[in-house]
């Protein structure tokens, strides 16, 4: 299947990486909104401009596309924008992950080498699982959630749209991180936190809310 990636950034890059593992998908381009040329590259792959999504040749050729995007903002806007086209939002899991059986998995989803899903865990819409997280048994990552390296969560927490945990967090068992939450780095998360807040530390404490 031909397919872009939406993004040129660092995560596209790990995006790339992880589809050159999937003999079915043949990435054709990068694509980004703030380039109007045909000149550049990344790792021998074009970069296109924005315009390239209202083409011919887009609409005629490319069939696959996924968000390369770490900003879970930003990366959920492209995934709206592209979830109306007549288009495949497509997944990229490396073939070093662990993925249970009975696990389910969304579209536009990143899960990074290393990583492990466990059973009856469920990954919704547009998710990362950044390269060696761990996502335990019964786990509910809601749309637009990015877990990012070595981060640990314990059985059946629930992980609200938008929200981000960052590198290194531990997160306790039945815990519920709230909507578009922010935890930083390192913490250790024992109790819920709520919705738009940023909690940071071990244990985590929230230290404002936006």
């Amino acid at each position: 299947m031909k397919t872009v990636i939406i993004g040129t950034g660092g995560h596209a890059r790990v995006v790339l990486d992880v589809l050159n593992y999937d003999r079915n998908i043949e990435v054709v381009a990068f694509v980004d909104k703030e380039k109007h040329g045909y000149d550049e590259k990344i790792m021998d792959t074009p970069v296109l401009g924005y315009p390239f999504i209202s083409s011919n040749l887009f609409k005629n050729k490319i069939k696959g596309a996924i968000v390369g995007v770490g900003d879970n903002k930003i990366r959920k806007s492209y995934y709206e924008e592209f979830r109306d086209m007549d288009i495949e939002l497509i997944n990229a899991i490396h073939p070093a992950v662990h993925l249970s059986r009975n696990a389910k998995i969304g579209k536009g989803v990143l899960i990074a080498a290393g990583a492990t899903i466990a059973t009856g865990a469920e990954i919704g819409n547009n998710v990362i699982v950044n390269t060696g997280a761990i996502i335990e048994h019964e786990d509910i990552l809601e749309d637009h959630v990015h877990i990012a390296s070595g981060t640990v969560l314990a059985g059946r927490v629930k992980v609200k749209e938008g929200a981000f945990i960052g590198a290194g967090c531990v997160v306790k068992e039945y815990v519920t991180v709230g909507r578009n939450a922010i935890i930083g780095a390192g913490s250790v998360v024992l109790e819920d936190i709520p919705e738009n807040a940023v909690a940071v530390g071990a244990p985590a404490k929230v230290i404002r809310t936006y």
